[in-house]
């Protein structure tokens, strides 16, 4: 959050900025007021300020010389200015821009709209230099910030720090000696993962600055590196007069404002996974591995929040074997025997509550059955790729799911398909035209309705991939496309009969007229309107 101050001498008009826009829908909050300039300046380092709205008349130390002694200061050289006139202080104003300020408000026309996209260039202009503040801060590391970085990267990995910086690095580690350090696990959800190699490198950093910063809110040293890609580790140093249950407290609410930051700000679902709290460098590799697994907690509970270890002991971290039947299962989908299901459900059931249990385990039960079941297609003359019409391969699609409930879904819906493109009773319908008939019978009977391929494939009794695949094998056209030709060919055959255009567009299933026409016009290349008039002009 940009961090705003708000400074002049008449209070109504500080409620009114205060009051006047939702400050949190531009990614701000305000954090302090004042009433002249001389105050002001006081406030700036000790509450962080990002941006300062500013009246350019005031008592004691007014609005220009508040700029002026605001760029001399190191923290305030970088400081976003909007400043605050009346009607006459235009020459002032015109001051006001030698100091670098981003905009100007005035005071008696204000109104929310106006105000609003100030602020957002504002922000706008504050984040472009805050990024290029972060890319120089980046390349230009300070050695030592490096070498704790490297030297705690190094003992996440159990490995020895480099010999060049031994020396500094070692004297780092030993002065945190008998201090107290939590070690944490931060996973990003992979379905908010930019696909360039830029916006990944710029988002890195967004994620190491909000940690830091929510971090330093609290008085907490924070040290981050990137693990592997979506993944990050996190040192925090924990102020040595901090007993432990406040600061299990002050760690779950700042780790919960960082979730809340990254998915308000940048759309991502992070989950953290959080160690014991240790005092021995020499464990820091142990607490990472333990916070890691916390972490992965989410694929059995969900993303979006931070993991302790007393939320995932409570259970009993093992999953029930064998998890399925293989024998049993495989012998119910090869003879078309729809039992699979219960015994496919159970097994599923049990692996989606395996909390505590590593999910790369977890996993491999669900590959071992898909090796089976690759097997047995084999047998058959079969590959995946006949199966799911798709290059990629179940097992490939594995391991892209964060969480069991979406597998599960995922995994019984291919299981499904393979039970309907080998059992012996589904091949033989395959190669009978009734089956077909029978669904454009169906349809038919309910075109007029609101119909899916999911209550077709009910109707007969098939997955909705097998029937989309049969039925466009055998019609040339896919569900949607006949349904779609069925309804125009029905209301072309209503025109004649003077109903107007919503009525037919209400027979043949389209509520909304508007969606009707379109849909028409794309297959026809004429609107209803246009068609009948052609028609009833021959």
């Amino acid at each position: 959050m940009m961090r705003v101050l708000i400074v002049d001498d008449e209070p109504i008009y500080r409620l009114a900025l205060r009051e006047l826009i939702r400050w949190e829908d531009y990614g701000c909050e305000i954090v302090g007021e004042a009433s002249n300039g001389q105050d002001a300046l006081r406030l700036i380092t000790p509450m962080r300020i990002d941006l300062v709205l500013v009246d350019i008349q005031m008592p004691i130390l007014s609005g220009l010389a508040f700029l002026q002694k605001l760029r001399e200061s190191e923290e305030g050289s970088q400081t976003g200015v909007i400043v605050l006139s009346a009607y006459s202080q235009y020459e002032y104003v015109r001051q006001a821009f030698v100091y670098g300020v981003y905009d100007y408000i005035i005071k008696e026309d204000l109104n929310a709209a106006h105000v609003g996209e100030v602020i957002l260039k504002a922000v706008q202009r504050l984040r472009e230099v805050i990024d290029e503040q972060e890319q120089k801060e980046r390349d230009s590391l300070s050695r030592t910030e490096k070498i704790r970085e490297q030297a705690f990267r190094s003992l996440v990995h159990f490995q020895e720090t480099a010999d060049a910086e031994g020396s500094e690095a070692s004297n780092w580690l030993l002065s945190t000696l008998g201090s107290r350090h939590v070690v944490c696990c931060l996973i990003i959800d992979r379905s908010s993962a930019p696909t360039d190699h830029e916006s990944e490198k710029q988002r890195s950093r967004f994620i190491v600055h909000t940690i830091r910063q929510v971090a330093d809110g609290y008085k907490i040293n924070a040290i981050v590196t990137c693990i592997a890609r979506e993944e990050y580790a996190v040192l925090f140093l924990l102020p040595g007069l901090m007993g432990e249950l406040q600061a299990r407290e002050v760690i779950s609410e700042m780790l919960n404002k960082t979730i809340s930051h990254l998915r308000v700000y940048m759309n991502l679902w992070a989950t953290w996974g959080v160690s014991r709290i240790c005092t021995q460098f020499a464990y820091w590799g142990e607490s990472f591995r333990q916070s890691k697994l916390w972490a992965e907690t989410r694929f059995y509970l969900g993303s979006g929040r931070a993991y302790f270890e007393e939320d995932v002991t409570s259970y009993t971290g093992r999953i029930k074997e064998p998890v399925w039947n293989v024998p049993e299962l495989l012998h119910d989908l090869e003879s078309g025997n729809a039992g699979w299901r219960n015994k496919l459900d159970k097994g599923l059931d049990d692996l989606a509550e395996a909390y505590g249990v590593p999910v790369e385990k977890t996993l491999h039960a669900y590959r071992a059955l898909l090796w089976e079941i690759s097997s047995l297609l084999y047998s058959k003359g079969l590959a995946w790729e006949n199966i799911t019409g798709e290059p990629e391969s179940p097992l490939e699609r594995l391991g892209q799911f964060e969480q069991a409930n979406p597998l599960n879904v995922w995994f019984r819906s291919l299981i499904q398909t393979v039970f309907d493109s080998i059992d012996p009773k589904k091949r033989i319908m395959e190669n009978s035209p009734p089956l077909v008939d029978k669904v454009k019978k169906w349809i038919d009977r309910h075109f007029h309705e609101p119909i899916s391929l999911t209550n077709a494939s009910e109707s007969v009794g098939i997955s909705e991939s097998y029937l989309s695949r049969l039925f466009a094998k055998e019609t040339g056209e896919t569900f949607i496309e006949y349904v779609t030709r069925k309804r125009v060919e029905t209301a072309i055959q209503m025109m004649g009969s003077g109903m107007k255009i919503y009525e037919i567009a209400e027979k043949v299933g389209y509520p909304n007229q508007g969606h009707f026409s379109k849909i028409f016009k794309k297959v026809t290349g004429k609107t209803p309107l246009e068609y009948r008039e052609e028609m009833l002009s021959k």
